[in-house]
């Protein structure tokens, strides 16, 4: 058996503003159903690699961005040691849904 991975490119012209728009709200659209984690999700964090200490106190934060076709990360907002409210990015394969 012989299996085969064919990449197809396609050439599109986008000649107005609007048909730019349309191209970009539906890339977002597309991105956004295939993320493993939305915006405003609870997450907690199940491995702290790459994290300061005094980072995302209580492994626990809320999603701000996840697009993890164009980056491993995403990023949370969450409370530093300081009692601080920040905004971090986390390697999305260390969390999971709270």
């Amino acid at each position: 058996m012989l299996t085969l991975t064919k990449t197809v490119t396609t050439t599109e012209t986008l000649d107005t503003p609007e048909a730019i728009a349309d191209h970009v709200h539906a890339e977002f659209l597309r991105r956004k159903e295939v993320a493993p984690f939305r915006l405003g999700d609870r997450v907690r964090i199940t491995r702290r690699d790459g994290i300061p200490p005094e980072f995302m106190t209580g492994d626990v934060g809320t999603v701000m961005l996840c697009d993890p076709e164009f980056s491993p990360l995403t990023t949370l907002m969450g409370v530093n040691a300081s009692g601080m409210t920040i905004q971090f990015p986390v390697q999305t394969a260390n969390l999971e849904l709270a």
